[in-house]
């Protein structure tokens, strides 16, 4: 007899930890090496039913592709990809339904910048960043986000995270991962550990990544934020020593760049996507974006990331939304609230910045919006990232990548547009557009139902009531952040 379909999840997250990619080199860290919890991860994810055909009925669907919204849809299921899409299907007497009638559904969320071990502020205890990364996962998933690009972390435990998450060991978004940023000694990112010393050491380092079966290599040229100089730029015969190794092994390439010479620079070096938004305004007599076009560079703009410089999302009702209360955990948004804890966190990321990052982000932040509209209407694909982790302000996991979604459309896209990029523009960046990021047959089947349309307003995508995963179904409260008993 079909019976809808409610999974109960049982397995809990690994505990793993790592110092954060964009860690204080004075506060107190814990290693990737230092374990925070001795247990290994549960092979089995236990759940009312382990059919393995579910029918979603009846939904509204956009699919991801740019089709118009679709109504009356069923979506049929099977071994975890999508098998069927039309009207009035059948399925058998042992698969599972769910009655989507009245429900909006959309593709999986793709973050193409992320940093899974990142603990979001300075001031934390080992426990606490341990507590802070095992949850990291269910934050992306209870946010709809059911794929993500981690472009910088500690290489042994992202690369075992990958394996865990393939293996059906981590309940996890899908992870594509490659290991710490390349990037020359005294430049940006260099005090994490592993810079590299000259262009031998880079080659050997990308071909250490290439045989751990990386899925990028994430090249950092830039030299710190605006005109500051605070940091070495790479040279131009290391960076093309990588794009050479790259492009040898079939490797793409994840730029960090931020000003107009770094994306020409991105360019040359055959980049496949640049992770951050252009700070600098483009002149008319410019080709930066055509030629991105014309070399199929896709642009991440990151763009909640500078944001959170100076705020959160209007949404996060001064930290007290219930869904950021059920994304993060509670401590360190009791924390945030603290005005002297939020003083001391200021003061150190103006350290480590090394300049008035604050000033410049006010100055930046139009520049920045301005230039997503004039990519996306010179052709250039986008994707939405959120760089979310690092110590910068408000800068949370998963929660961040809706809002990521809304400034889109506050810079002028419009809502069809904005959830391209957080889907099937993703899937290119990542190069899975092929098994992710539209709902079509034959396809992963990773989507969310929704309970508002988000074509009419976008924050609606943060209406969520069921996340399809790997052809399963959770109630999206599955994820919420559950406070240890004491």
């Amino acid at each position: 007899m079909k019976k809808v379909l409610w999974l109960v999840l049982t397995m809990p997250l690994w505990l793993m930890a790592c110092s954060s990619e964009q860690a204080d080199p004075s506060a107190e860290s814990v290693s990737a090496n230092e374990s925070v919890s001795s247990a290994e991860p549960e092979t089995n994810i236990e759940t009312e039913s382990q059919a393995s055909e579910l029918l979603v009925r009846g939904v509204s669907l956009i699919d991801g592709t740019g089709a118009g919204l679709q109504t009356g849809i069923d979506i049929r299921i099977s071994d975890g990809r999508i098998v069927e899409i039309g009207t009035d299907l059948t399925a058998s007497d042992e698969s599972e339904s769910i009655d989507g009638r009245g429900k909006y559904v959309i593709p999986g969320l793709i973050d193409s910048h992320v940093h899974l071990d990142a603990p979001v502020v300075f001031q934390l205890t080992p426990d606490e960043k341990a507590q802070i990364i095992a949850h990291t996962p269910a934050s992306f998933l209870y946010n709809g986000v059911t794929t993500v690009l981690n472009v910088s972390s500690e290489v042994d435990w992202i690369f075992e995270q990958r394996q865990a998450e393939r293996e059906d060991k981590l309940m996890s978004p899908r992870i594509y991962a490659m290991g710490r940023s390349l990037t020359p000694e005294g430049g940006w990112g260099g005090r994490h550990g592993g810079a590299l010393a000259n262009t031998e050491d880079a080659l050997a380092r990308a071909q250490d990544y290439i045989d751990r079966g990386t899925d990028g290599f994430k090249v950092i040229i830039e030299d710190g934020l605006g005109a500051s100089g605070t940091y070495v730029r790479m040279s131009e015969e290391m960076m093309m020593a990588i794009s050479g190794i790259a492009q040898e092994n079939n490797v793409p390439i994840y730029t960090h760049a931020i000003n107009l010479d770094e994306f020409h620079s991105a360019v040359k070096m055959s980049s496949r996507a640049i992770i951050h938004g252009l700070e600098d305004p483009v002149p008319a007599d410019d080709s930066i974006f055509q030629d991105m076009v014309e070399n199929n560079i896709a642009m991440v703009p990151t763009q909640s990331l500078w944001e959170a410089f100076l705020r959160h999302d209007e949404a996060a009702a001064d930290l007290d939304d219930p869904i950021l209360r059920a994304s993060v955990p509670h401590f360190l948004l009791d924390y945030m609230q603290d005005p002297v804890y939020r003083a001391e966190e200021t003061r150190r990321f103006l350290a480590v910045a090394n300049m008035a990052v604050y000033k410049w982000a006010e100055e930046k932040i139009p520049v920045f919006m301005e230039n997503i509209l004039k990519a996306h209407e010179a052709g250039v694909l986008l994707a939405t990232g959120t760089d979310a982790g690092g110590p910068v302000g408000f800068n949370f996991q998963g929660y961040n990548l809706p809002w990521e979604v809304k400034l889109f459309v506050q810079a002028g896209l419009s809502p069809m547009d904005a959830l391209l990029a957080a889907t099937r523009n993703g899937a290119m960046v990542i190069g899975v557009e092929d098994q992710l990021g539209t709902i079509e047959v034959g396809k992963l089947a990773d989507f969310l139902l929704l309970t508002a349309n988000p074509l009419e307003d976008i924050e609606n995508i943060r209406k969520i009531e069921t996340i399809i995963y790997k052809g399963k179904a959770y109630p999206r409260d599955q994820f919420a952040y559950q406070a240890p008993t004491p």
